[in-house]
This record gives C-alpha cells, sequence and structure tokens, in this order.
C-alpha cells in the first residue's frame, strides 16, 4: 500500500514539475528568446558599390576580386561578426588580436586597415583574397559601403501597434503625473490600473469560486465513499462520479480554471512588450529606428558603436536608462556609423523623437532598475538588482500561500498522497521558475511582475470580503452524505456473481451491474452435473397410451433420487430373463 501511494505520489510531482518547467520555458523563450539573437538589419550586398571600385579612387583590387571577396562575406556563416569585424579594421583595431579589450582601446591605427583587414579573412576562413597583398584603404571602405543598409524612418502603423501605443500612453502619463517621472511608482499604479480594468474577469472567478464551494459536501461525500481504497480502477471510478456532479450541477471546472488563463495571458504579453520598449510603443518611434538604436548601443566600440551588452536585444528600456544618465551626445557617434547608409538621418530622428519626451527615472534606491540583473553589472548599487530574484520568489510564495486562503482548493482524502504532494511541489517549484526569469529581463520588469502579484493578491482578499465562500457545518456534511446514499440505494442492485462459472475478474468488484453474457455456458454446466435420466433422451416418436403411466411413474421417481448416484445398468445381453420368459 505504501509502496503505491509513493510511486502515485512520485508520479503526481514529476507530471507537474515537467508540466510547469515547459510552460514557463515557453513563456520564457517568447519573451526573451527574441531578445537574445541579433536584431540587426539582415546582410546584404550593394554590389553597385563595387562597380564603381577604380584605381581613380585609390582601390588596389579589381572589382572581380572585390566583387569575389564580398560574395565570400556574404555566404559565410560568420558574416555580421565579419562586416563588424572590417569596420573596426577600417577604424585602426584589430578585433581578431588575443589582446584585444574593447573596453580599452588602443591607440587607433587606421593606416593598417588594409593589414587588420587580412587577419579578419584568415581568422573567419575567408580563402578568396588572392589579390588581396595589393589591398588599399580604400579597398576596405569598398567592402565595408557594399554591405551598409538603409534604414526606414516612417512610423510604426497597424492595429496592434495602435493598441499597445494607447496603453503605453496612460503608461507615461501614470509615471509623469502619479508617479513624478519615477518609472517604478509608475509600475505601481499602472499595476492597479491593470488589475481594476480585470475586475469583471475577478467577480467571473470569484462567482465560480463560490459555485465550487457550495459543492464541496457533495463532493467530500462521494470521496468519503471511496475511502480506504487507492487503486487505479477505484480513482478513476471517483473523479468520474465528481465530473458527473459537476455536470449535473451545472459547473465546469475546466471553463473555470483556463478562461481566466486565456484572457490574462495576452494582457502579460502586451504589457511586457509596453514595458521592454518604451522607445517604440510609449515614444512612438519607427520601429526600423528603433532597431538601429539596438544595433548601435550593441555594436563594439571599436566599430563605432557604445558598447553595451543589453540583455533584451528587441527592447529599449535598458538604452533608454543609459541616455538618461549619459545625455543625448552619446548618439554622436551614430551620424558615422558605418552599418547604415543614412546614420545621420536616423540619428537626428532619434534625438528629436527622445527629446520631445522625458526619458522616466529607472533608479530605485540608486540602482538602475532598466538595467539587468548580473553579476557583472555591479557598479552603481546595481548589486540591488540581484536582490530581486530573492524577492520575486519571496512574493510569489507567500501570494500563492495566500491565494489558497481565499478560493476553494480540491478536496484530496488521506488515501490521495500524490495531489498532496504535487501541490507541496508546485508551491515551490513555480515561485522559483519566476524567480529564474528575472534574470532574463530588466529589473523594471522583474519587479512589475512581484508588483503586480501583491495586487492580485490583495485584489483577492477584498474579493473574498466582499463576496464570501460559503462556510458548512458537520450537519451539511452528513446531510451530504445521506443524499447520497439515497440516491445509490435507487441504483439497480448489483449482481454476485461470484463462485458460478463465467465470473469475472474481482478488478470489477465496483462494476454497476452487467449483462450476464455466460447464462447459456452455466446452464449447460449445471445440466452436465445431473444424473443420466432415460426421458432426457429425445423421443423418435410418442409414447403409447399404454405406456405413458409407466413413463410419468418413472419420471416422478427419478425426480425423488435426483442427485443420488444410480448403480449403472447392464447391458441388455447379459440380463437374466423374467419368468414370464421377456426381456
Amino acid at each position: 500500500m505504501k509502496n503505491t501511494q509513493r510511486k502515485e505520489c512520485v508520479r503526481g510531482i514529476a507530471v507537474r514539475v515537467v508540466t510547469a518547467l515547459v510552460l514557463l520555458a515557453v513563456l520564457g523563450g517568447v519573451l526573451t528568446g527574441c531578445g537574445r539573437r541579433q536584431t540587426t538589419p539582415a546582410l546584404t550586398m550593394n554590389s553597385e558599390v563595387i562597380t564603381v571600385a577604380s584605381a581613380e579612387n585609390g582601390n588596389g583590387m579589381s572589382q572581380d576580386a572585390l566583387s569575389n571577396l564580398a560574395n565570400s562575406i556574404q555566404a559565410s556563416k560568420d558574416a555580421y561578426t565579419i562586416r563588424t569585424q572590417l569596420v573596426a579594421a577600417l577604424n585602426g583595431y584589430d578585433m581578431t588580436a588575443a589582446d584585444f579589450d574593447d573596453d580599452n582601446l588602443p591607440a587607433a591605427q587606421p593606416e593598417k586597415a588594409p593589414e587588420f583587414a587580412l587577419t579578419v579573412f584568415k581568422a573567419n576562413g575567408i580563402t578568396t583574397y588572392d589579390s588581396a597583398n595589393s589591398m588599399t584603404v580604400a579597398d576596405v571602405q569598398t567592402l565595408v559601403n557594399c554591405f551598409k543598409t538603409p534604414v526606414s524612418t516612417e512610423k510604426a502603423g497597424g492595429f496592434l501597434f495602435t493598441i499597445l501605443h494607447w496603453i503605453a500612453l496612460g503608461f507615461e502619463w501614470m509615471i509623469n503625473t502619479l508617479g513624478f517621472g519615477n518609472f517604478i511608482l509608475g509600475t505601481v499604479f499602472f499595476a492597479i490600473a491593470v488589475e481594476i480594468l480585470l475586475l469583471p474577469l475577478a467577480f467571473y472567478q470569484q462567482k465560480n469560486s463560490i459555485r465550487q464551494a457550495k459543492l464541496r459536501p457533495k463532493e467530500m461525500a462521494i470521496r468519503k465513499k471511496y475511502a480506504g481504497r487507492n487503486d487505479q480502477k477505484t480513482m478513476q471510478d471517483m473523479n468520474q462520479e465528481i465530473q458527473e456532479m459537476y455536470t449535473n450541477e451545472g459547473y465546469n471546472p475546466a471553463t473555470s480554471g483556463c478562461l481566466p488563463l486565456l484572457v490574462s495571458l495576452p494582457i502579460v504579453m502586451a504589457l511586457y512588450y509596453i514595458v521592454i520598449d518604451p522607445l517604440k510603443y510609449m515614444m512612438s518611434c519607427p520601429a526600423e529606428a528603433a532597431s538601429a538604436l539596438n544595433t548601435f548601443a550593441t555594436a563594439p566600440r571599436a566599430a563605432g558603436g557604445m558598447g553595451l551588452e543589453l540583455q533584451a536585444r528587441n527592447g529599449t528600456i535598458e538604452i533608454l536608462s543609459v541616455l538618461r544618465d549619459s545625455g543625448l551626445d552619446s548618439l554622436n557617434g551614430l551620424k558615422d556609423f558605418a552599418f547604415f547608409t543614412n546614420s545621420e538621418s536616423v540619428m537626428n530622428t532619434l534625438k528629436e523623437i527622445i527629446g520631445a519626451h522625458e526619458i522616466p527615472d529607472f533608479s530605485l534606491f540608486g540602482a538602475n532598475f532598466g538595467l539587468t540583473p548580473s553579476f557583472s553589472n555591479l557598479a552603481n548599487r546595481a548589486w540591488i538588482l540581484l536582490l530581486l530574484p530573492v524577492l520575486t520568489f519571496l512574493v510569489y510564495f507567500f501570494s500563492m500561500k495566500l491565494t489558497h486562503k481565499f478560493s476553494p482548493q480540491p478536496m484530496t482524502t488521506a488515501d490521495d498522497k500524490a495531489t498532496g504532494c504535487s501541490n507541496t511541489i508546485m508551491d515551490v517549484s513555480m515561485p522559483l521558475m519566476s524567480a529564474v526569469l528575472t534574470f532574463w529581463v530588466p529589473g523594471a520588469v522583474g519587479l512589475y511582475w512581484a508588483i503586480k502579484s501583491v495586487v492580485s493578491t490583495f485584489k483577492s482578499w477584498i474579493m473574498s470580503k466582499v463576496m464570501p465562500l460559503p462556510q458548512f457545518t458537520e450537519a451539511d456534511y452528513k446531510a451530504a452524505e445521506k443524499e447520497l446514499a439515497g440516491k445509490d440505494k435507487n441504483k439497480p442492485k448489483r449482481v454476485d456473481y461470484s463462485g458460478t462459472p463465467g465470473f469475472r475478474s474481482l478488478h470489477h468488484i465496483d462494476d454497476d451491474e452487467y449483462e450476464d453474457k455466460n447464462k447459456d455456458d452455466r446452464a449447460a454446466a449445471k445440466k452436465a452435473k445431473q444424473p443420466y435420466r432415460e426421458d432426457d433422451e429425445p423421443a423418435a416418436k410418442a409414447p403409447a397410451a399404454e405406456e405413458q403411466p409407466a413413463a410419468k411413474k418413472d419420471s416422478k421417481t427419478a425426480s425423488l433420487v435426483e442427485g443420488v448416484t444410480l448403480k449403472e445398468d447392464k447391458p441388455a445381453d447379459t440380463q437374466p430373463d423374467n419368468k414370464d420368459g421377456s426381456q
């Protein structure tokens, strides 16, 4: 019995933990997976740049050699890296050197650009540079120019963007007005506003919770009926009876549990993108310009970028937090950024958009919550961000505990060990995985999740006071048991076929009455046990009138001696003749 319970417990824990890990992995991948890949424009080649290359412009390589070299770079799996290193070589830096440190750049040597470019080709396996020995600075410039891409500065549009933009404007108003320009304080009011907007869903959930709580006595009566047996068949019958009771009472647990999730998940996703990318949704920056800013911010300093290590490449909250401290002059390097054909136009657009809005203050307790928690980023009290995972775990853990008290929980019996064990594991694993997610996003996002959890728990407490769950006495539970017993009496009696041929396995001891398919076999077996009687033989013809009384007499005699073993009749040819000579 204990081994069975232990196996059920382990199985229940494994299923729930794996389910939680899969769901959180999918959510984390959706939220941050795209931020981890390179978001710069695709590396495309403009062959027209090469067609104008000539010795008159200072080129030492022929157009065919430059074209072959450019095609090899574009076909390489490390095309973006090669382009970045070529830009650095043009600026006078060798990024392939073993002692290269982008944070401590040596003195630039632009005259060595051809030499540095050759080392880039060798390091990345580019072999089509036969005439590269005659490469000049103009040739390196030509290769860099042929990979430049234009950036559109047209504002984004579309139905989804419009919705997120209007939500973001409300968020910005809360930050500037209610939060006095502080992003974190504005987040608190934003979380409260979201919960207020979701009040209709909260009322729906509470009504379903009350409906479920009203069925508690009946559910307990059903569970008590099956108490003491924990085999798989019994558990299936018990769950089936509970589900039938739910259906008859008009309660659907699946709808009550899935509908709030289906409604809240898109809202969480929308709010995530608003918080992670305020430049695009709050300041209405063109999508390609925002992406170009990410490219410029994450490009190495040797290649003319800002050299920032951003966790969320698709977001701009980290960049805005840096620009608030360093000022818009940090964007001046974008004017000559060698990745885009219209870098100066992009710089002017970004300065105009950001300058028209007040960059929020992402700091709290002296730490910049626009940054991502990281052990490598501990300057300016950023170590406080490392406390966020601990805070998130504690908030979610106690929020789940309190929420359990405010809402009805699935009933369990003493024999249902798997449910109890798995619920305990889920109470720990879910907050733990939520804490892990805070390492993937900026601190402001992680703090928003924690604040939203607190506000949601407080809302659940208020709902439990406004619409309290029903309470039951011992008499209510006994009444439910009596009602269930009355229904069981009205059911057809179970047929006990134990000890009879064709009896089914005891595995079906809890089955309702079933059709007796072995009735004919049992009748034949019973007849076979009866003693042999002559009148059992089918008569070839009807007996004569004078023989009928004797037949009746023999039948009556046979019935009196039924069940008694008779002597075997002797063969007819060995029987002695009667006195009258008849056989």
